[in-house]
């Protein structure tokens, strides 16, 4: 397979492949759109799919591959980008297949709307299967601009739509880092920022005030407990299952037997009223319209 930091002239274009692992490059004559574009020591310029020209720094990378012909795959990458808005667009085609061949095999990714991260191609595989699955056959992703960075980084904002209608409290954002492997570009980070449901405005701020109050007092505390919040999480359930729980579990049963009665009589209710509604219409129905 061979990769390219190209250049592309007058027609007939011009395209310089060198193979990312060293080596001289050498001179091919390829049908493509005449376009200009130069490479020298320090940057590396290449083609996204607007055809606009973007300037990327080597840095410690070496030549990545920026274009890839792959005989094996139905699709061209040329950049993060197009990994990107390929990643995406699988999703919204409930295309796993083509997923998983742009997963790196030691790919992490954090969601916020989860409490553990996923580690390994098989685990992020399942979390993208049941995000394929919950979204039905109308729900899609909408993706905005693509904003590439160094070291492969990526971010973009997206939400989802039903019927192309934006659904409520599915705004986020989400943060790709890319990698060679196997002579291809890979996802090898990933982390999902999902918007909240919750959104506690002045009540947010006032705590975060007590908070920051109370840490500035006791900063010694403080230290230990943000190194460790799950053990005062332990701590606080060991109480709550010694003092408030012998009281508390027997109440919230009573309430869940009592709201359970209450909700059958409601409906028992409610289904008297329908058979009183519609034996009225029945008899009404059924009149002379003379008499």
């Amino acid at each position: 397979m061979a990769y390219t930091a190209f250049s592309v002239c007058q027609n007939p274009t011009r395209v310089f492949y060198s193979n990312h692992n060293g080596g001289s490059p050498t001179l091919r004559w390829q049908g493509l759109k005449p376009r200009a574009i130069q490479i020298n020591n320090s940057r590396l310029f290449r083609f996204d799919k607007t055809k606009k020209c973007i300037l990327k720094d080597r840095k410690n990378v070496g030549l990545i591959p920026i274009f890839a012909a792959d005989s094996d795959s139905s699709s061209v990458v040329f950049s993060v980008s197009d990994v990107i808005t390929k990643f995406y667009a699988c999703i919204n085609d409930k295309n796993l297949k083509e997923i998983e061949e742009i997963i790196s095999i030691d790919c992490f990714l954090e969601d916020s709307t989860f409490p553990h991260s996923f580690h390994g191609k098989k685990e992020v595989m399942g979390f993208i299967s049941q995000v394929v699955e919950s979204m039905g056959e109308n729900v899609h992703f909408r993706t905005g601009t693509v904003c590439e960075g160094g070291d492969l980084i990526a971010t973009l904002h997206w939400h989802l739509e039903w019927n192309k209608d934006e659904l409520p409290f599915s705004r986020g954002c989400s943060i790709f880092q890319c990698s060679v492997e196997d002579d291809r570009l890979v996802i090898r980070k990933a982390q999902f920022i999902v918007e909240s449901p919750f959104k506690p405005g002045e009540i947010g701020l006032g705590l975060l005030r007590i908070l920051a109050s109370f840490f500035d007092e006791f900063p010694k505390a403080a230290k230990w407990f943000l190194k460790s919040p799950h053990t005062i999480f332990m701590v606080v359930m060991h109480i709550y299952n010694l003092l408030v729980a012998p009281v508390m579990n027997p109440m919230l049963a009573f309430y869940i037997i009592l709201w359970k009665l209450v909700v059958r009589l409601l409906g028992y209710v409610i289904s008297i009223l329908h058979f009183v509604a519609k034996t009225i219409i029945e008899i009404s129905s059924n009149r002379d319209p003379t008499s």
